[in-house]
């Protein structure tokens, strides 16, 4: 059994279900994995903390300028059904709008 810190995780980074047995130490740090995903050499599913401070935010996307996409705004590609036309009336004072 390996010794772990306060704030290392407790459950394997590759298949997060069972507990950590063994630490693979790489370039980027040490991995905390079970025994079966070490003998299979499988990589961490996910970056806790990774540099730029956002959940499985990697380096691969972000451009080099630091924003995420290019171009305007866009609309998703299933917007939902129109607004109807011309808009329902305003419900009465002191009733709950409909």
């Amino acid at each position: 059994m390996i010794a772990l810190s306060a704030t290392d995780v407790r459950v394997c980074e590759a298949c997060w279900n069972a507990p950590v047995t063994a630490a693979r130490h790489t370039p980027a740090g040490r991995d905390l994995l079970c025994e079966e995903c070490t003998e299979g050499d499988y990589p961490r599913r996910v970056d806790l903390f990774p540099p730029f401070g956002v959940y499985g935010l990697t380096t691969r996307k972000v451009r080099n300028d630091g924003r995420h996409g290019s171009g305007p705004p866009k609309s998703p590609p299933d917007p939902g059904p129109p607004l109807p036309n011309p808009p329902p009336a305003p419900s009465p004072p002191g009733t709950p709008p409909v």
